[in-house]
């Protein structure tokens, strides 16, 4: 069945300046949500709440490897969405290089066209296509 990339544009307007919140709306929570918006379903219902420590931040690599079972987060989707090796088409989860997080090499968003969606502090923002890294379907 074909996303439903009418209830993903409702969603990223809804969301555009709702700040990053670990655990709240932070690249898993919020790429979660789109995706569940768009096919009815989440793609990491399982995932959710288990990334974090008791202080509310990220757990360390090592952790999460033993949590999730895999080595890298690219893997992890590997393991439950179709890895899309040509331009991600509209509505893909995709990721692309985190700068400054100690947890993750990478941070998730969705295509959206030319453009994908991705959080920062201070809400949605769009980076274009070619910063992508990786995309599922």
């Amino acid at each position: 069945m074909a996303p439903n990339l009418d209830a993903l544009q409702d969603y990223l307007r809804e969301v555009a300046d709702r700040p990053f919140a670990w655990g709240a709306h932070d690249c898993l929570t919020f790429t979660n949500e789109a995706w569940h918006r768009m096919h009815g379903h989440g793609f990491a219902d399982d995932w959710l709440g288990r990334y974090l420590g008791r202080s509310g931040r990220p757990l360390s690599r090592r952790t999460l490897a033993q949590v999730y079972g895999h080595p890298t987060l690219q893997r992890a989707l590997d393991a439950r969405l179709m890895r899309w090796e040509a331009v991600p088409p509209r509505g893909a989860l995709v990721v692309a290089r985190a700068n400054r997080n100690r947890s993750f090499d990478y941070a998730m968003g969705i295509a959206n066209g030319e453009k994908a969606a991705f959080l920062l502090a201070a809400g949605v923002v769009y980076l274009d296509i070619d910063h992508v890294a990786g995309s599922w379907v």
